[in-house]
């Protein structure tokens, strides 16, 4: 075992254990000195799982995973195989983590899960929901596999956007989830802008969930890969315009930093774009993953036409005929578009058929297809 600096908390992580079934187990690295330990965290762990794989237990321990939270970083062994394994890859862990100047215990990391009524079986249904996409740095300076895994906007930008949701979402009286990576806890300050700032630029995976104990109320942000985020609201206690003026006003908050936005309904808690693969109606002429690999079209096309979406002077561009539309400068080449007419499209959970045909027409080479895809390569080395 190791020396006294620093401990593995057995008797808290085998009951952590134990009551996941012994099939994985949340382990935290609580630090007694500074708290800037996530990259000896991220580098004990991949010592771990060296030293249980050339000890033959490769195949039944394994950590992945590594988040962060407010008490020291959090990581998940998603396969926790027998006992001796499982302890031989937290003394592994510890020793490392102490070889590199660490100080502090290794513990069962807490988890908060949603209510009942939020995640059960019985999901509530479709929320209306801002799809944001943030300009981001030049993604020419991106390799194929970064470009699925980084946030990738101007610090000082994500810090704003950061600050910017979470005093969109929160209310009194409500509880907040705030997810970094793929971890999720309470937190008592519901102001959490830097945490989601920085769990974007270290994860390009950040929520906050804002939800009321009884059921009913629920706001949240999410930022997510290549400056793709969502927020949205649910409120049974206000109109569907109520709750739509809510989600405009998160969407065009930074109309000069966004290349494309729309409002849509999506599942409860959407977190990413990757919800677009079960929108309701489906993608006229691409599929979800060619949106995702595709960021940098996004300023110039959209993947269906919406009653309410911000787009560019490009945009604009290549429409067929907007004259039934309502178009709102909102400076910086950047414009609110929006229906005349917007209870045919969020008055309910799916548009009314005949108003999206025309729509679609409409916006005619907008839209985005395998053809422009195919003619515009991304920008990846």
């Amino acid at each position: 075992m190791p020396e006294p600096g620093v401990e593995v908390v057995w008797g808290a992580l085998s009951k952590a254990w134990r009551k996941a079934q012994y099939e994985e187990l949340w382990l935290q690295f609580r630090p007694s000195g500074s708290k800037d330990v996530f990259d000896a965290v991220d580098a004990a762990v991949q010592v771990a799982n060296q030293e249980v794989e050339d000890a033959g237990w490769g195949d039944e321990v394994f950590t992945e995973g590594v988040s962060d939270s407010d008490a020291g970083p959090v990581a998940l062994m998603g396969r926790a195989g027998p006992e001796e394994g499982v302890r031989a890859w937290l003394d592994s862990f510890a020793r490392h983590l102490q070889a590199l100047g660490m100080t502090g215990k290794v513990t069962a990391a807490p988890q908060a899960f949603f209510p009942e009524w939020m995640s059960g079986e019985a999901k509530p249904p479709r929320q209306l929901t801002a799809f944001v996409s943030y300009r981001t740095n030049d993604l020419a300076l991106l390799d194929a596999d970064e470009q699925r895994r980084v946030w990738h906007v101007p610090a000082a930008l994500t810090a704003k956007i950061a600050d910017a949701g979470a005093a969109w979402g929160r209310f009194d009286g409500a509880d907040v989830y705030l997810r970094r990576n793929i971890h999720q806890a309470r937190s008592k300050n519901p102001d959490v802008g830097p945490a989601l700032a920085d769990a974007a630029a270290k994860f390009a995976m950040a929520r906050v969930a804002y939800l009321r104990p009884q059921a009913g109320r629920v706001v949240w942000a999410s930022l997510g890969t290549l400056g793709r985020a969502c927020y949205a609201v649910m409120d049974d206690t206000v109109s569907w315009r109520d709750r739509l003026a809510q989600v405009v006003r998160a969407m065009t908050a930074f109309p000069g930093d966004t290349d494309l936005a729309f409002v849509q309904h999506s599942h409860v808690n959407t977190s990413s774009w990757a919800e677009l693969s079960d929108g309701r109606p489906p993608l006229p002429h691409v599929k979800e993953y060619q949106v995702r690999y595709n960021r940098h079209l996004n300023g110039q096309y959209i993947a269906d036409a919406h009653g309410l979406q911000l787009l560019t002077d490009a945009h604009l561009t290549h429409a067929n005929d907007l004259s039934e539309w309502i178009i709102e400068p909102l400076g910086g080449g950047k414009h609110l578009v929006q229906a005349k007419d917007l209870e045919p499209w969020y008055a309910s959970i799916d548009p009314d058929p005949e108003t999206l045909a025309k729509a679609r027409a409409d916006f005619g080479g907008m839209l985005l297809t395998p053809e422009i895809i195919a003619a515009n390569p991304p920008p990846w080395r």
